[in-house]
């Protein structure tokens, strides 16, 4: 129950930190001057709606790549070895 509660943890903190990162990009269109100038740009290009799916589909990209890769190295190798007749051997 302690894996999950940690996962859940992890999840949300990402979550968390996506959503307050855009919220921070949303506060400084606000800013006075060049700030609000750029801030303002950043905004309209993460929501402008191709840009926005884009940027998106290669987050989650490279976030899968991630995961998978940090899973793969805490499993270990995924080598099999295979007797003459294509049977699985087990190393002992």
């Amino acid at each position: 129950m302690e894996a999950r509660k940690k996962h859940t943890l992890i999840g949300f903190s990402l979550i968390l930190f996506f959503f307050v990162m855009l919220g921070a990009v949303a506060a400084s269109a606000y800013l006075p001057g060049f700030a609000g100038e750029l801030g303002r740009m950043c905004l309209a290009l993460i929501t402008s709606p191709f840009l926005m799916e884009t940027a998106i589909f290669f987050l989650a990209l490279t976030l899968l790549f991630a995961i998978n890769g940090w899973r793969r190295n805490r499993e270990g190798d995924d080598w099999v070895a295979l007797d003459e007749n294509g049977v699985p051997v087990r190393d002992k």
